[in-house]
């Protein structure tokens, strides 16, 4: 939800502005993929054919889609380029660290605003050495972003005397037979670091199950996806001591202010703020559309201090990303209107006909834009 409402927040404020993109105005919509390719895959399709994901699956033409916003995921960020490449729509990713995604022959219209995971396997694999730790085991989500981790950290340790113990992945759908299993290997073996490439949503009901398990004395080394994840942070405490590698903060000027904002009347047919909503207060919004256990809010529900996983902005990371990744999109549709006759970078040093845009024609300016950004 927060990541949703940086992307709001910062067109809100692009389309107010007087000197990025004046005289124009952004247009978005936002989908949930559930943190799954097929039901990102579904809702790229819908967009690219102008339809809403609930419409019918028959193409009904194209629409004015110049560039995306996403994925979190690197799996679902794989499924989603591809599918935008005959396109050649660009896409910014604001959380995906794949290594694999670098790879400008199979992703040549896949940016990010995060770096790859090839800095964070080198980094890791230097802070098991500098602390000595030579024996180590290695836990992964079954998805790219894990295998792929492994693979690096793997390179990474070749040659030196650190050794891994044993490699396990998590099951994509949970299953506790499995999960024990795990668990037990973990348990008898001497190796008592563990290096963890696992998204938070993954590795949550893992926890859940190590915590029933009485296993301890584990030096948890996490991977970006989740050292900084305060749910996991205040569910279990015995991640204390947990080391890693985050994605760099920043700050999103009126975030916290925008966040307060969020209610149910205000956005009456947003699942997600349904969810939000749930999840919080235990309740159903009043003007909600769909059945639910739960029972009705009262209406007087505000969101306040308390709601730390929410609306706790001292230190924004993934949603400073999307915030950047939002203005980078920006500043590339600028550039493309500021393009002088003679100095453009398309054929005969031409530039783009600002009332007839493609998104290949976005792409070319938004690899310089990237590139800036991380300088």
């Amino acid at each position: 939800m927060r990541w949703a409402l940086a992307m709001r927040l910062a067109i809100e404020e692009i389309n107010n502005s007087a000197d990025l993109l004046p005289n124009h105005t952004l247009g978005y919509r936002i989908f949930d993929s559930c943190a799954t390719p097929v039901t990102a895959q579904r809702a790229v399709l819908a967009v690219l054919n102008g339809q809403d994901v609930a419409e019918s699956s028959m193409c009904s033409g194209g629409g004015s889609l110049l560039a995306i916003v996403g994925e979190s995921g690197s799996s679902q960020s794989i499924v989603v380029s591809r599918t935008l490449q005959p396109f050649r729509i660009p896409m910014i990713s604001y959380f995906s660290t794949c290594s694999c995604l670098s790879d400008r022959k199979q992703f040549p219209t896949f940016f990010r605003v995060v770096p790859s995971d090839d800095y964070q396997v080198k980094a890791i694999a230097q802070l098991l050495k500098k602390f000595g730790w030579r024996w180590v085991g290695v836990v992964t989500e079954d998805h790219d972003y894990g295998r792929f981790a492994l693979q690096g950290l793997k390179r990474e340790i070749e040659n030196t005397d650190i050794c891994l113990a044993y490699h396990e992945m998590i099951p994509k759908d949970f299953r506790q037979e499995r999960v024990l299993e795990i668990m037990n290997v973990m348990r008898r073996s001497t190796a008592r670091v563990v290096v963890v490439f696992s998204g938070e949503g993954e590795f949550y009901p893992f926890l859940r199950e190590f915590l029933n398990q009485n296993i301890t004395g584990i030096q948890w080394i996490a991977s970006e996806a989740w050292v900084t994840a305060s749910i996991l942070a205040e569910t279990y405490p015995f991640l204390a001591g947990t080391i890693g590698f985050a994605v760099r903060q920043g700050y999103v000027p009126g975030l916290k202010e925008y966040l307060t904002t969020v209610n149910p009347q205000r956005y009456l047919s947003n699942p997600l703020v349904k969810e939000l909503w749930e999840a919080l207060y235990g309740c159903s919004p009043l003007f909600s559309n769909t059945s639910t256990q739960l029972p009705l809010c009262t209406g007087q529900e505000t969101l306040s201090r308390q709601h730390s996983a929410y609306m706790n902005t001292s230190s924004p990371r993934v949603t400073y990303n999307v915030y950047k990744a939002v203005y980078a999109i920006a500043h590339s549709l600028h550039n493309l209107f500021q393009c002088v006759p003679g100095y453009g970078p398309f054929k005969e040093s031409s530039c783009a006909d600002i009332n007839d845009i493609h998104p290949w024609q976005v792409k070319s300016f938004s690899l310089s834009i990237i590139m800036i950004m991380f300088c």
